[in-house]
């Protein structure tokens, strides 16, 4: 009787915790709660619990101040960053925005461009973009690259005092990021020009994060 109750419950566990994959074809067999559930990746949990940080030692920045969230480059090489750098960005952008805080996108082009690959209406060529941006304060910051992972230092800081008003620190684990970081295209600023190289080669002190 005790076996039947241990798998019953089993069971059940595996039931609140799995949400069964379902092809749009027969009809949906899973619970009413898991379709209210979001998929979440480890690094928006990484990006809040950072975001956690900046907002309890946050000094000057109020809802109403407009905030611009930048890329998260490569702590030897400030002018480069990657995916994960922009992927930190875009997390930051929606953790700030759904505390309340006032976030401006820059990349957003102020017009809609229809085109045979898409309808686009944001955009990194700065030549689409406003000259003036509304922005107070800049999260930002960096990341290095370790063997086990990479760690994220992020702050705020004023666009004009250059005060940082608040930090951040934490560490990534390589086998929760989910993505080669060497093998992916890089992107560096030269001469006001957005420029992304393929990395087919690594020196000795590059680290290459496995999944």
């Amino acid at each position: 009787m005790k076996k039947w109750i241990v798998l019953i419950l089993a069971a059940m566990t595996v039931s609140c915790s799995y949400s069964p994959i379902y092809n749009g074809k027969e009809p949906y067999m899973g619970s009413s709660f898991l379709l209210k559930e979001t998929p979440r990746h480890t690094m928006d949990f990484f990006i809040e619990g950072l975001t956690e940080q900046l907002v309890s030692s946050n000094q000057y920045l109020t809802a109403k101040t407009p905030l611009a969230v930048t890329s998260f480059v490569d702590l030897q090489e400030m002018n480069e960053t990657n995916w994960l750098g922009n992927s930190v960005t875009e997390g930051f952008m929606f953790q700030m925005q759904q505390r309340g805080y006032t976030v401006v996108d820059y990349k957003a082009t102020g017009a809609i461009k229809v085109t045979a690959d898409g309808d686009f209406a944001i955009s990194r060529n700065w030549r689409e973009l406003a000259g003036e941006q509304p922005v107070d304060y800049v999260l930002t910051g960096t990341m290095l690259r370790q063997g086990a992972g990479v760690l994220v230092n992020a702050r705020i800081i004023g666009m004009r005092s250059r005060v940082v008003i608040a930090s951040a620190q934490g560490f990534l684990p390589a086998d929760r990021i989910g993505r080669d970081l060497d093998t992916l295209n890089k992107m560096r600023i030269q001469n006001g020009v957005i420029i992304r190289s393929e990395v087919n080669t690594f020196d000795r002190n590059t680290v290459v994060l496995k999944p």
